[in-house]
């Protein structure tokens, strides 16, 4: 979807909650806060016993071969993310999606938000065609206190990383440590602003969970890494004086092959 129609979109659900407004009859109604984030959490879990030593030892392979893939590999990516529970803003969220197909009959509110969330299946080959950095392998950071589950078997390291809240691209919670394939509150402010001005984000809340990763290594290199999250979201938003709350969930499935550097 264009950037045009999706400020189109935005115009008319901007009009339309103005008109819902005046006939009281919409969700969520408050005032005005500030734009923040919520504040970045990593979520204590059931930690599984496993030996630390060993994860550190890998660990510390995986992190100085996954800075020579970013710096100079090739791979292969293959990534689905699809909703588990569908965007939700209570009470309009079928009058929202009527407003959406009126203009393009192909989507809906889960298009729309979920092209920006990065919902569906993309694949290619790095380098190549396929180019977007959140999905490159990253040089990563690790270290056992990241990790609440470890195991290793013929080759296939297996380990879990210790759910996060609010994630930033700043390498200092576990999902980050490891990957940059998430959206940051920031990024949601910042990529609304660009479609609208007439959408204010007030507040945003995304929790990752089960994010587990299997990593094979072949002669001594990494020759495959793939990973799984499952993802839940709130935002709250503000068109005009009506807040609009929404929720949804999303998981998310990567697998990076045919690893050569």
């Amino acid at each position: 979807m264009s950037n045009t129609i999706i400020k189109f979109i935005s115009a008319i659900i901007l009009a339309f909650t103005i008109l819902i407004n005046g006939i009281g009859n919409f969700i969520g109604v408050g005032d005005i806060i500030p734009t923040q984030p919520e504040e970045e959490i990593t979520t204590n879990v059931e930690t599984t016993e496993y030996d630390a030593q060993a994860a550190a030892e890998f660990l510390a392979f995986f992190n100085t071969e996954t800075a020579k893939i970013a710096d100079n590999g090739s791979y292969s990516l293959e990534r689905n993310a699809f909703y588990t529970k569908p965007i939700d803003v209570g009470g309009a969220t079928d009058i929202l999606n009527s407003i959406i197909q009126a203009i393009d009959e192909n989507s809906n509110l889960d298009t729309v938000v979920g092209g920006f969330l990065g919902i569906g299946v993309k694949e290619g080959s790095i380098p190549g065609y396929f180019n977007n950095q959140d999905y490159m392998i990253k040089s990563t950071s690790l270290s056992a206190a990241d990790l609440v589950a470890f195991s290793e078997e013929n080759g296939v390291y297996s380990f879990t990383i210790a759910n996060t809240s609010n994630p930033k691209k700043n390498k200092v919670s576990p999902l980050s440590n490891f990957t940059d394939d998430f959206v940051t509150h920031e990024e949601v402010v910042d990529g609304i602003a660009e479609l609208t001005t007439a959408i204010t984000v007030k507040e945003t809340n995304a929790e990752y969970k089960n994010i587990n990763v299997e990593v094979v290594v072949e002669n001594g290199k990494i020759a495959a890494i793939s990973y799984s999250y499952d993802f839940d979201a709130e935002i709250s938003l503000k068109a005009a004086v009506v807040a609009i709350n929404g929720t949804g969930s999303i998981k998310t499935e990567t697998t990076y092959s045919d690893i050569a550097y």
